[in-house]
């Protein structure tokens, strides 16, 4: 009989408020199902209450089987036996989940249950086998890191062994990938396909960007606001006679082709041979090499790179938040103030004084002007970035991410930026929300002249905006170039790597 996972009639509710409402569906062993929503649909909620560990305040009802056995109703005992046995778990960010003190080994020695020196000896080469088997390599000097010694796709690497450790039947994998490059997401996508294949192993995966499984997933499941609106085996999910919702997510992933604007206009930001250096007495590796690159006014660059590779330090440097230790970075421009060049933060919410109204943090950047033009500014950038105004008087907490982003990109506007440098602007926010930030920004640019500097790991968004892309490679500017040439003939390694994980991921 073949294994399978199901959930029948789940709900969940805090109080009065339904948060899941009767969802069903099953994963059955060897077959990868894909949860695909947007953010806030109910998608972490229902993992967290197969693993039974929904928060003491939260009602669950509804039936949870493994195997044909009810696996709602044990102790947390009973559920001890589930959890990294029968059911392994991948996390969105790993290194926040593993233990920062303990070394890779002292974690999957943890998973193998080997307590003690003489046993941790005698599994020294299953610890070695599990890291071989995920593609960490050299598996004995892996295995003596800490997660802090980890790059990104390392450590979901690690993650997914220390999984594999207790020879599971099913996977839980809650955005696995969101935080990870397109290179990474691509490997690291592929590699859950692969285990799923060779061990038999069932797989939910959880992810608000559709068109990223469309090649692994057998079957997608649609939730919104905590209900499942579609379900179909993948190859079904992008037909034109899907729920409106599904066609909503699908639509996108799937930008078309955008009319590229040639730039003509003159340089008004340069970077002339600027590197920078953390170590002491420029001792060590740079943060970022000398670097020359030209900014125009209405120009859109895609910044892209891996994790270190100095496309941050780069834009620090073009906001005048950090002082190269090398080369220069110069203004061509007379009007051009040292408030002309802001900076989208990545993270909104952080952004933001969380016991302040909207108003009192926007109002900040105009403190100087009369109250009655302050105000009439404030509510001027909320109206070019499409929020009612009623926005103002909530504070952070209180709003979407989708839409405190936008009031970030207000804040910046308020005073009259020549250049929007985007630092992964849109990478917290799920596929249809991204979309709407992107399309924003692209009108801003359009109406106001903007230079937008757009920094992503993912290679959709610097498809989807760029006039011009900048390639940096472990502190280097390795390739830049207008977006076309880039897609067509990229000529650096990295780049062509790039290219090649775009077509992987987006399938297109």
């Amino acid at each position: 009989m073949t294994k399978e996972l199901e959930i029948i009639e789940l709900s969940v509710s805090a109080g009065s408020k339904s948060l899941l409402s009767k969802v069903s569906f099953s994963v059955r062993a060897g077959e990868l199902v894909a949860v695909v929503g947007r953010s806030g649909s109910g998608k972490t909620l229902l993992t967290k209450a197969i693993m039974g560990l929904l928060p003491a305040q939260l009602r669950a009802e509804g039936e949870i089987l493994l195997g044909g056995e009810r696996i709602d109703q044990l102790d947390d005992r009973g559920m001890d036996a589930v959890r990294g046995r029968r059911i392994g778990m991948l996390f969105q960010q790993p290194k926040r989940v593993m233990n920062p003190r303990l070394t890779v080994r002292a974690h999957l020695l943890e998973a193998l249950g080997a307590h003690g020196a003489g046993k941790a000896r005698r599994h020294e080469a299953q610890v070695e086998s599990l890291l071989h088997e995920v593609g960490l390599a050299p598996a004995a000097e892996i295995a003596g890191k800490r997660p802090d010694q980890l790059s990104g796709g390392m450590a979901q690497r690690a993650m997914l062994a220390i999984a594999l450790a207790g020879n599971p039947e099913f996977i839980l994998a809650d955005e696995p990938t969101s935080s990870l490059d397109s290179i990474l997401k691509s490997e690291v996508l592929e590699l859950l396909r692969r285990k799923q294949q060779e061990r038999g192993l069932g797989i939910l995966l959880i992810t608000h960007d559709i068109a990223s499984v469309r090649h692994i997933a057998d079957r997608i499941v649609v939730v919104s606001d905590g209900e499942i609106i579609d379900q179909c085996p993948t190859a079904m999910i992008f037909s034109k006679d899907r729920h409106a919702k599904t066609r909503e997510l699908v639509d996108a992933t799937q930008a078309g082709p955008r009319q590229r604007r040639e730039i003509s206009s003159g340089c008004i930001l340069e970077a002339r041979s600027a590197g920078k250096n953390y170590t002491r007495r420029s001792k060590g590796r740079a943060a970022l090499e000398p670097t020359t690159l030209r900014l125009h006014a209405g120009e859109i660059l895609g910044v892209v790179g891996r994790s270190g590779s100095g496309k941050s330090t780069f834009a620090r440097l073009l906001a005048g938040l950090e002082k190269p230790t090398s080369g220069q970075i110069l203004t061509h421009h007379e009007h051009f103030t040292p408030n002309a060049v802001q900076v989208i933060a990545q993270e909104p919410f952080s952004s933001f004084d969380p016991a302040l109204t909207l108003r009192k943090s926007l109002s900040a950047a105009v403190h100087r002007l009369p109250v009655l033009e302050a105000t009439k500014i404030v509510e001027n950038a909320m109206t070019q970035v499409g929020l009612p105004l009623q926005l103002l008087d909530r504070k952070p907490g209180q709003c979407s991410g989708g839409q405190l982003q936008r009031i970030a990109i207000a804040r910046a506007l308020l005073v009259a930026p020549q250049v929007l440098i985007c630092d992964e602007s849109t990478s917290a926010l799920d596929s249809v929300a991204q979309r709407h930030i992107l399309d924003l920004l692209l009108e801003l640019r359009d109406r106001l002249g903007l230079c937008l500097v757009v920094i992503s790991h993912d290679m959709d968004v610097i498809r989807y905006v760029s006039d011009n892309v900048a390639v940096f490679y472990e502190g280097e500017l390795v390739e830049h170039r207008s977006l076309d040439e880039f897609l067509s003939s990229a000529e650096h390694e990295h780049s062509q790597d790039l290219v090649a994980a775009l077509s992987a991921t987006s399938g297109v």
